[in-house]
């Protein structure tokens, strides 16, 4: 899943963040897919249960905002569909991951902590065919969507994963459910993304290490629980 931006996905992203109409929202080009978006994580759900994936609190408490606006070491975007916040380039931002919370059976995983090093989080959502929906395009909701994060532990790299679509082969894990808070033009501008509680395996999700050559090796599972907004732009 790790990409790395070329200077022509740099530009559209950049192209796509400043069209902004007369009322100062951001309006989305139509057929771009390619457009900066703000990261918010918090550290709890909404019963205030602390989540799997949470926050640095670097500038909120119980929660963090993720910029590449505010931080040009930051990937914040949503690129051909999927929003992506990649905190590589950098050491000073994190992500508290906690890969540990085993499915009866599932041993002991990663140490949770805050991660930065190959740290990569996503979100994808797909249509009854598997076919990607690109997240603009959900206006509404949808409960048929995909989350992980890659990262970096203990001299090995991790991917965290559960959705319809699987990275690689493994047993079926729960999903993530979109929603569309607001829109312009048609197309989303404002999102928030949670475990599918009503799906099948709620909060279930598979742990990967990177093999040698990189190919993914399924190891055992965890549950995953997280809360994040993001907005365009």
């Amino acid at each position: 899943m790790t990409r790395i931006h070329t200077l022509f996905a740099g530009s559209l992203a950049a192209i796509g963040a400043v069209l902004i109409c007369a009322a100062g929202v951001a309006k989305i080009p139509p057929t771009s897919g390619t457009f900066l978006v703000t990261v918010t994580v918090y550290d709890t759900d909404a019963t205030g249960a602390r989540t799997h994936i949470g926050s640095d609190d670097s500038n909120g408490s119980g929660f963090a905002v993720y910029s590449n606006v505010q931080d040009s070491s930051l990937v914040t975007d949503v690129f051909n569909g999927k929003v992506f916040l990649n905190l590589y380039s950098q050491s000073l931002r994190t992500l508290y991951i906690n890969a540990d919370d085993p499915v009866p059976g599932s041993p002991s995983g990663p140490a949770p902590g805050q991660y930065w090093q190959d740290v990569e989080f996503y979100i994808s959502c797909y249509d009854s065919t598997g076919a990607q929906v690109p997240l603009e395009n959900i206006t509404a909701s949808s409960g048929n969507c995909r989350v992980g994060v890659d990262f970096y532990s203990a001299g090995e790299k991790y991917k965290l994963d559960m959705g319809p679509v699987q990275p690689a082969t493994g047993p079926a894990t729960g999903w993530a459910y979109v929603q569309c808070n607001s829109s312009s033009g048609g197309q989303c501008v404002n999102w928030t993304v949670t475990p599918n509680l009503s799906g099948p395996n709620p909060t279930v999700a598979n742990l990967y290490y990177y093999a040698k050559g990189g190919k993914l090796t399924y190891l055992h599972q965890y549950h995953d629980t997280y809360r994040i907004g993001f907005t365009n732009p």
